[in-house]
């Protein structure tokens, strides 16, 4: 028989291979973007890094466990008893719903009786966040089949096959045991550098960047003004040429200020802590909503900026720009007249974010588990406000 009939013909090997169906359960928006990535992937990855003698079957779903849990015990319950009704053999969810263990942020929780493990996306922080999730649900799954320790917080726990370049990605993290009845497993990041880590990641998922076009309102505002103080306002031309550097910059930057906190009052988006518990949790909360909406807005304004520089190049003729100057203009006039411009109408922009509606900002300014978690917060706080007013 030559190599290459034998190459054709079927071992008795891979004729008997077993089947895994891994599933991957993912929160809509950002997690369900990232299980979509895996599904091609995570085949070849399990086989080569877990075991080659299996033919892994990886499939995904899109379903919100969290809607109304947030505890990471009945998260993980309520994924287990998801999965019981599909034919996976094991089940990994995804959710962008920052998780707790005290003031450690979690990373993955593991329930090796029900052969489900359970990921916080925002935990991983903001940056190579699809190449870890991988690496993870691998070194996850690993554990679940019974392959070997997940090794999450030390590399060297894992068999050299999985390398410990992806552990690396993941420190420091530390593992919880477990008390009885509870997950078999936690894996949790230092509170210092974790909740940082976990705060950009939180920025990260709510996407800042969808600002620009969820807040229409709002960027029309902007784009109007700037144009009308670009075109028409002599005001704006002379003091564009006057003011120094430090001035213009510091001028953009109370504009994006101002805008922020107007959106935040406008919108109702600052919480506030109902008991002495809920202080940390409140305070990471808003300082997420602010950083997003800061670079939601400056993306906003950068956006802008170009926008008027190229309309200032082409509509300012030279004749008209330097008769007020009293020189000819150049091209560092262009910029800082679009620079101020783009200041003064992000001012403006703050009052046309009032005329889109609460939902839509929330829209914009937030992913699906955490719009979902504050319109949990605001059914609760009318229940609360509801009950009061009857019994008085």
């Amino acid at each position: 028989m030559t190599d290459l009939e034998q190459r054709q013909q079927p071992s008795s090997a891979s004729a008997g291979r077993r089947t895994l169906v891994v599933g991957l359960l993912a929160d809509p928006d950002t997690p369900a973007e990232v299980a979509a990535k895996l599904v091609d992937t995570l085949p070849d990855e399990l086989a080569a890094q877990v075991d080659r003698e299996t033919t892994w079957d990886v499939r995904t779903m899109t379903h919100p466990v969290t809607a109304s849990v947030q505890d990471p015990e009945e998260v993980l319950g309520a994924v287990a008893d998801k999965t019981a009704d599909t034919d996976w053999d094991i089940g990994v969810y995804l959710t962008d719903l920052p998780m707790q263990h005290g003031e450690q942020p979690i990373l993955a929780d593991l329930d090796h009786d029900r052969r489900v493990a359970g990921l916080s996306l925002p935990g991983f922080g903001p940056f190579l966040q699809h190449h870890k999730v991988r690496h993870a649900i691998v070194r996850l799954v690993a554990d679940l089949t019974g392959t070997a320790d997940a090794g999450l917080d030390h590399g060297e726990h894992h068999p050299s096959r999985l390398g410990r370049a992806a552990a690396k990605h993941l420190q420091p993290v530390r593992v919880v045991e477990a008390r009885q009845g509870q997950h078999t497993r936690r894996y949790v990041t230092t509170p210092r550098r974790g909740r940082a880590r976990l705060l950009a990641g939180m920025v990260r998922t709510n996407q800042p960047w969808r600002l620009v076009l969820g807040m229409r309102s709002a960027l029309a505002a902007v784009l109007g003004t700037s144009a009308y103080l670009t075109l028409t306002s002599t005001t704006t031309w002379l003091l564009a040429t006057r003011l120094g550097a430090g001035k213009l910059t510091l001028t953009l930057l109370v504009a994006v200020a101002l805008m922020v906190a107007w959106i935040i009052g406008a919108h109702h988006l600052w919480e506030r802590a109902r008991d002495e518990g809920e202080r940390e949790e409140t305070v990471l909360f808003n300082a997420s909503t602010v950083l997003t909406l800061s670079i939601g807005v400056l993306v906003m304004s950068a956006a802008v900026y170009v926008l008027t520089l190229l309309g200032s190049l082409f509509f300012l003729e030279p004749s008209v720009l330097g008769s007020y100057l009293g020189r000819p203009p150049t091209v560092g006039d262009h910029l800082a007249l679009a620079w101020l411009a783009t200041g003064l109408a992000t001012i403006a922009g703050a009052l046309g974010s009032g005329l889109d509606s609460e939902d839509a900002v929330r829209r914009a300014a937030y992913g699906y588990r955490e719009r979902q978690r504050r319109d949990e917060i605001g059914q609760d706080d009318e229940h609360t406000e509801s009950a009061s007013s009857t019994s008085s």
